[in-house]
This record gives C-alpha cells, structure tokens and sequence, in this order.
C-alpha cells in the first residue's frame, strides 16, 4: 500500500539540535523509513472545538494532548493513553483516526547516543466527538496542570509558534 502525503508546511525548529528538516505532512500512514516516536491527539467536538492541555513545565504551555512511545507500544495507543492521562478524555481506538504529522528528517548523521531516529516521524491523530466536549481534568499524576475545550482561533492564539498548527486547520476543510 502506497501512503499518501501532502506537505503543508517546512520548516526548521530550534529544539532539534542537529541540522535537519520537519515537514507538516497530512499523511495515510507514517511515511515509508519514518518511525515514530511520539503520539498526539486533536481532539474536536461537535461544536468543533479543540481539547488544549496545560504543560506544567519551563518553557511549555497550551498544547495538544501527546507524548513519547512506551516500549513497544504503538502511536495509536500511545494517542489513546496520552489523550486520557493529559487531557482526562478516554475514547476508544476505533474512534481515533491517524491524520498525518511531524516528519523530521536529521541531514547529517547523528552522534551515537542520539536518542530519536534519523528519520523520525510525531504522529497526530484525530478524534471527531459527535456531542459537545464536557469538561475535563489531566491526570493529577501527568505533567498537565488543566484542560479546556478551545474554539478553533483561540486554538492559534495559545498555541502560536506550534508547528502542527497547518495540520490542525486542514481538518476544518
């Protein structure tokens, strides 16, 4: 089976320390050669809004739901585990849909102890509520302080800067 991939958007990104590439892919599958390492989750209500986590953390803030791959574990139910724990929403992985990502591509070869893939792929699933998001509460154990459903220009404001923003707008097309 062929992936599909439309690129939205290029660019590079200061917390990758190596030069490289990041392409915002919608995508049928992770691309061929890509493995992921980590899962996130838009979350939409039938309003659609968006579900933002709080990130309780230095230099962090508003985000979407996500986080690193345990071991062996698979993106879709990393989606799953981290939509739960860092925003308190539990959905089902029939209800989760893979709609594209982060593809970073490391242009040099990196040093030996270089924890991710040369070829890395963040992975961003959707999942389309058919009711109005109810309030919810992170896991007090996650690294999220609150969660709140967010309407799509506020989405912008308070993540401004995210490079998953372009894949975030192609789903109201």
């Amino acid at each position: 089976m062929t992936t599909e991939t439309t690129v939205l958007l290029t660019l590079t990104v200061p917390w990758i320390n190596l030069p490289h590439r990041m392409d915002v892919v919608r995508a049928t599958a992770v691309p061929e050669g890509y493995r992921a390492s980590t899962a996130f989750v838009l979350a939409l209500d039938a309003d659609g809004r968006t579900l933002l986590t709080l990130v309780d953390r230095p230099g962090r803030g508003w985000e979407v739901p996500g986080g690193h791959l345990d071991p062996g574990e698979s993106a879709l139910d990393a989606a799953v585990r981290e939509l739960e724990e860092e925003a308190g929403l539990v959905v089902s992985p029939e209800q989760v849909e893979f709609v594209g990502g982060q593809q970073i591509t490391i242009l040099v070869t990196p040093p030996a102890r270089y924890p991710y893939p040369a070829l890395g792929f963040m992975a961003f699933h959707v999942v389309r509520l058919d009711h109005r998001g109810l309030p919810t509460r992170p896991d007090p154990a996650s690294e999220c302080a609150e969660a709140e459903w967010v309407e799509r220009a506020e989405v912008a404001r308070r993540c401004a800067g995210a490079a998953w923003l372009p894949l975030h707008e192609s789903l109201y097309g």
